[in-house]
Order: C-alpha cells, then sequence, then structure tokens
C-alpha cells in the first residue's frame, strides 16, 4: 500500500480527494473531539485533517506514505488556520507519543492492516493515547449483501474517459475474510498497476476487538450524518471509548 499511495499521491486529491459526505464527516469528528488535540490515522494529503484542524483544533496526522505527507504539508502551507503534526508512522502506532481526546481511522484505513494481531495492536495503543473519555472512530465499508455482490463479479470498472479507463480486479476468500484488489489505471500515456490485501471485519467483530483492548462500545452508525446501521448498510461508523474513570484493563 505504501508504494502505491506513493505513486498516486500527487493524483489523489483529484481521484479521491472529494466525497459528499464530507460536511457529515467534518461535524461528526469535531463533535467527539472536544477541546482536542486529535489524531488522525492513514491521515493521507490531509483531507479530513486540514479542515478539521481549521476548526481550531490541532490534528496529529500518522501515515506510512511519505509522498501522500508530502502532498499534505504543502496543501497546509497554504491552509487557513491548518495546524497538523505529521509523523511517518502505520496502523500500529509504535512510538507515537501524546494524550487524545479523539483518534480516528476512516475510509476503511483500518482494512489495509498487515494481519488481525495489528488490528488489535491499534486498539490497544488507541487506549493508551486516548484521555479519559476519548473516543475512537474507526469507519469502514460493511462486508455485506452489495459488497458481497461486488467481489463476485470479480471485477469492477470505476471510471472510463476517452483517454483510457479504470477498474479493480477482486479475490475473495471469504473464510479468512480478506480480498486481494489489483488496480489498473491506463491511458493513452501510462499504465499504472498496484495490488494490495484488505483484512475486513463484522461490525461485531470490530466491538470484540475493542473490548478486548479495554474500549467501550459507545456508537454505531451507517454514516456519518447518524443513520441507523442495519444489514443493508454500505458503510459503518463505530465509536468506542475509554472509561472516564481511567484507563481500562485490556481483556485476555
Amino acid at each position: 500500500m505504501n508504494r502505491f499511495y506513493d505513486d498516486i499521491a500527487a493524483d489523489y486529491d483529484r481521484l479521491w480527494g472529494d466525497q459528499e459526505y464530507a460536511a457529515d464527516e467534518l461535524a461528526f469528528l469535531r463533535d467527539l473531539a472536544g477541546s482536542g488535540p486529535a489524531l488522525e490515522v492513514g491521515v493521507g494529503t490531509g483531507r479530513v485533517a486540514i479542515p478539521l484542524s481549521g476548526t481550531g483544533l490541532r490534528v496529529v496526522g500518522v501515515d506510512p506514505s511519505p509522498g501522500m505527507l508530502e502532498v499534505l504539508r504543502a496543501k497546509a502551507d497554504n491552509a487557513q488556520r491548518a495546524n497538523v503534526e505529521v509523523l511517518v508512522n502505520d496502523l500500529r502506532l509504535t512510538g507515537v507519543r501524546g494524550t487524545y481526546t479523539l483518534i480516528y481511522c476512516v475510509f476503511h484505513t483500518f482494512f489495509y492492516a498487515d494481519s488481525r494481531a495489528d488490528q488489535q495492536r491499534f486498539l490497544e495503543r488507541a487506549r493508551d493515547l486516548l484521555a479519559p473519555g476519548g473516543r475512537v472512530v474507526v469507519e469502514a465499508y460493511h462486508a455485506g449483501a452489495s459488497r458481497l455482490a461486488r467481489w463476485a463479479d470479480g471485477i469492477r470498472l470505476t471510471e472510463v474517459w476517452p483517454e483510457g479507463c479504470e477498474y479493480e480486479i477482486y479475490r475473495h476468500d471469504g473464510e479468512a475474510q480478506t480480498v486481494h484488489v489489483t488496480w489498473v489505471r491506463c491511458d493513452r500515456e501510462r499504465l499504472r498497476c498496484s495490488s494490495w490485501t484488505e483484512r475486513y471485519v463484522t461490525p461485531g467483530q470490530l466491538d470484540d476487538l475493542a473490548t478486548r483492548a479495554g474500549l467501550v462500545s459507545d456508537q454505531r452508525w451507517s454514516t456519518f450524518g447518524r443513520a441507523p446501521f442495519d444489514a443493508n448498510a454500505r458503510r459503518f461508523v463505530a465509536v468506542y471509548r475509554l472509561p472516564s474513570a481511567g484507563r481500562a484493563q485490556a481483556g485476555g
């Protein structure tokens, strides 16, 4: 994934930088962050972190892609009131310091972990870094009927224009709960190709991981606009809380 994002860093905002739910996402995270600071895991080019910091909140962003962070720094230099500190780091948060009222990981970045152990490690490190009463937000796709149908097709054409196209090829392992994705984008001048593995979890499985990390389930929605979650939801937004009495003991 690092090589993929380094390769597309200059084009990322043009390809995926505009999300129709961005205003709801910003309001949702700002509401939970309180006085801050906030930590974004998988900060990328700052699609979320820069406007969030523009509300007066200090934001620390970690990402394993130096190319994406280079774009973020350039954008932050030109943004009003941007206060984003960036670190090259990954989901395991090794060596990250500080105390945060909000730690968030959105756009299914959580599924890019190298292993289930790393997903568990993220939640444990989040527990260690949260202020009492602080919250962790994980947003990702829901592996429901629509997602399973997409994977079963094996290929999805995501964009077509006069000079080229973009498509994705899927290999789904339901038992392991993994999806191997090959991404191809081609035009008259260039062919780009990358592949990675996503390790998805169900919302219930994520709850179990969070409980083992010593966090308490606080909210679950299908959108940042707080639409109720049900079996037909395409995505989910899960919120976990560190008990206000102090740092909880992790389970076995």
